[in-house]
């Protein structure tokens, strides 16, 4: 488990600028980097839960990010994972094993069945169960929305929006015996009106696909994310708990220095 020695600088240094949240996709069985750019194989996922547990970083749900925001400690990262594949099954004993959590945000309509949802980018994929959200739920996992269909929300009429939110909300409730409050816009997409209509759905969390620290104005309706991606190596995922950036290239890190050097010294 290599991480160059400068990133491994900047990971000591990580956690002070508030929580960081995670994006998962798709976790591919063994050690082989997958074709798809949001896949991840599982010898990666498990190399970057050592990461985070040899540095020192708690796991919170997002429900736990709605009720203790003030008394999280620093080192804080959510775990979150999108679509909900039945590959993340696995992923889920792991955690699990190791005592860490997670949020997932499923897609109602396929579970059990193959992704619906057309993207030109994306294979169809098998989803999670209705049996294994169950199971996962059991052992401290928090189960999110992802809407009924995967829908683009922008481009729904207001009715559309409201039964993508409540009908996957309800879905979920029902099966965990338990009231759903967290949500993950599809494809990150969202304008003022759904974030009304998440508001008025009753969910209490809901997260974006743009990269940060924490949340968007202090609303935690715009939770900011990173994405892990099938070709980070330790050392860039290192350099992305440091940034909260899906950025963190040589490049991207030299032109930040420079700038901070200019605001210091522009500041003297």
């Amino acid at each position: 488990m290599y991480i160059d020695p400068l990133s491994t600088k900047l990971l000591s240094g990580a956690g002070r600028n508030g929580i960081i949240s995670l994006m998962y996709h798709s976790i591919t069985p063994g050690k082989t980097r997958p074709d798809w750019q949001w896949a991840l194989s599982f010898q990666s996922f498990c190399e970057q839960l050592d990461v985070l547990q040899d540095n020192g970083w708690t796991t919170v749900s997002a429900r736990q990010l709605a009720t203790d925001s003030g008394k999280l400690p620093a080192k804080t990262v959510l775990l979150t994972f999108d679509d909900g594949y039945a590959d993340n099954f696995p992923a889920f004993d792991e955690l699990a094993r190791r005592r860490m959590t997670a949020t997932w945000f499923v897609v109602t309509k396929d579970l059990g069945q193959m992704s619906s949802w057309i993207d030109d980018d994306a294979p169809s994929c098998q989803l999670l169960t209705a049996s294994q959200l169950a199971e996962m739920h059991a052992a401290g996992m928090e189960i999110g929305s992802h809407t009924h269909t995967h829908c683009r929300l922008p481009e729904l009429t207001a009715k559309q929006i409201d039964e993508e939110l409540n009908r996957s909300k309800d879905y979920l409730s029902q099966l965990l015996n338990e009231p759903v409050t967290s949500f993950a816009y599809p494809y990150g997409l969202y304008d003022r009106q759904i974030l009304s209509a998440t508001q008025s759905a009753g969910y209490q969390t809901a997260f974006a696909t743009r990269s940060g620290f924490g949340v968007v104005n202090d609303n935690l309706l715009e939770i900011r994310r990173v994405a892990v991606m099938a070709g980070d190596s330790l050392s860039v995922f290192a350099r992305k708990l440091a940034f909260a950036d899906n950025d963190v290239s040589w490049p991207k890190m030299k032109s930040y220095v420079v700038d901070r050097l200019k605001a210091r010294l522009g500041g003297a």
